[in-house]
């Protein structure tokens, strides 16, 4: 063999196993270590505490991470989303793991400090396979950036006061159009008793446009197609003009006290809400009932994402993400956070859980949560991108326009498209 040829061989054989090493050497970084003791911390809002501490206190998680201990730090949903925006934005130390609501994802696309979670080692296209996929979506930019998991979600849906309903000859089930709903809301509302059929206007206007969680933009146009985002609008003003509504703001004392009082007969809003009814607003069982939207309109309102920072220390992202993976795609996990507050599961393999067929006291025995797996798994797809917030924030103004009456659907959507385009472009 000829000295040039050997040596060739000899170059080969010596890259291939430096190849061979630096792969070793790739994937051993790339490894959690269940024999390392950790303190993994989670940034927390509302009541998550309580779930994800349920879901620790398992044996299944104590079994699988014994080596992991968890600190929260938690806040009320304003003061965890201003933390948050705070840290991030100064690039300084936040959690291993922060929630996030999905109306905060496209904030986050805009100003960064959260880690890909698409990107190796974590590679979440692996594992996601059984998550519902709009709310994969509602995370994943336009440049195929996945910046937080989805743990819990929230299929919009009609609730409803199944006393009030009755007393006025109302029927909510099987709506089969926007226009019958508010035909119906007529016969719900008595001012004369300050009984409101809806708590104000504006609850409707994001239901055509999947809750307004993405979707801003088509192939690189604002507010398209046009048709959906008018109708939304038109909708505003249909129920304005039905004289129905409380005229009350979410979270406001009048409106926290309307549901108190039994006073507001319907909402649209997300699977979430009914927690809130039950722990706070309307805790009397059998009250409520639940149908799904008029047209059998799919979207949804809420849910909670769970985001490495990118701040956190490399070693600290692989356990986090080992949390994080537990939280969503455990159906052990999915589930005791779905008994103790309510939420949702975005893990679409527990749909089949006996669970979701279960009589429902609270809804007078109706099993409300088949109707929230059916609307979860046909939720439409939209992506966020960083000129989300923008155009939400000029967007809300043109809803108030129509609510206020001083534009009409048409004259609130050109202008509010104007704006956007002398904003972003």
């Amino acid at each position: 063999m000829k000295p040039t040829r050997l040596l060739v061989i000899l170059l080969i054989t010596i890259l291939a196993f430096g190849a061979v090493s630096c792969a070793k050497e790739a994937d051993s970084a790339a490894t959690f270590d269940p024999t390392v003791p950790y303190t993994v911390t989670i940034g927390a809002y509302g009541d998550l505490e309580k779930a994800y501490s349920a879901v620790f206190a398992s044996a299944d998680f104590k079994a699988k991470f014994p080596n992991v201990t968890i600190q929260f730090q938690t806040s009320d949903f304003g003061g965890h989303h201003n933390r948050l925006t705070t840290v991030l934005a100064a690039n300084e130390q936040a959690n291993d793991i922060e929630a996030l609501e999905v109306g905060f994802i496209a904030q986050f696309v805009e100003t960064g400090g959260l880690t890909d979670l698409n990107a190796a080692p974590f590679n979440a296209k692996k594992v996601s396979g059984d998550i519902v996929k709009f709310a994969m979506a509602n995370a994943t930019t336009t440049k195929d950036n996945l910046i937080a998991m989805p743990v819990d979600i929230a299929p919009a849906v009609l609730f409803y006061r199944e006393d009030l309903a009755r007393n006025a000859g109302a029927n909510l089930d099987n709506l089969a159009s926007w226009d019958e709903y508010i035909e119906v809301m007529k016969k719900l509302a008595d001012p004369a008793n300050g009984v409101y059929a809806i708590e104000h206007p504006a609850a409707v206007q994001a239901i055509p446009l999947n809750g307004g969680k993405g979707g801003w933009m088509d192939n690189g146009k604002p507010l398209e197609p046009k048709a959906k985002f008018l109708d939304a609008l038109k909708l505003v003003q249909k129920v304005k003009a039905a004289n129905v509504d409380g005229d009350l703001g979410a979270w406001s004392g009048p409106w926290s006290q309307a549901y108190l009082d039994g006073k507001v007969a319907t909402i649209v809003n997300g699977a979430w809400f009914g927690g809130t009814l039950r722990t706070w607003l309307s805790p009397e069982p059998g009250k409520w009932r639940v149908a799904y939207l008029p047209g059998k309109m799919m979207a949804s309102l809420g849910g909670t994402y769970l985001s490495i920072p990118a701040t956190t220390p490399e070693d600290r992202k692989l356990v986090a993400w080992e949390i994080i993976k537990y939280l969503t795609t455990s159906s052990n996990a999915q589930l005791i956070t779905f008994r103790e507050i309510d939420a949702f599961p975005a893990l679409t393999s527990v749909y089949k859980d006996p669970v979701m067929d279960e009589d429902v006291a609270f809804y007078g025995g109706q099993k409300v949560r088949k109707i929230f797996a059916d609307v979860a798994l046909n939720i439409p797809e939209n992506k966020v991108t960083e000129y989300d917030n923008v155009i939400l924030s000029i967007w809300n103004g043109s809803v108030t326009a129509v609510v206020n009456g001083t534009s009409t659907p048409e004259e609130a959507y050109d202008e509010a498209l104007t704006k956007v385009k002398a904003t972003i472009f």
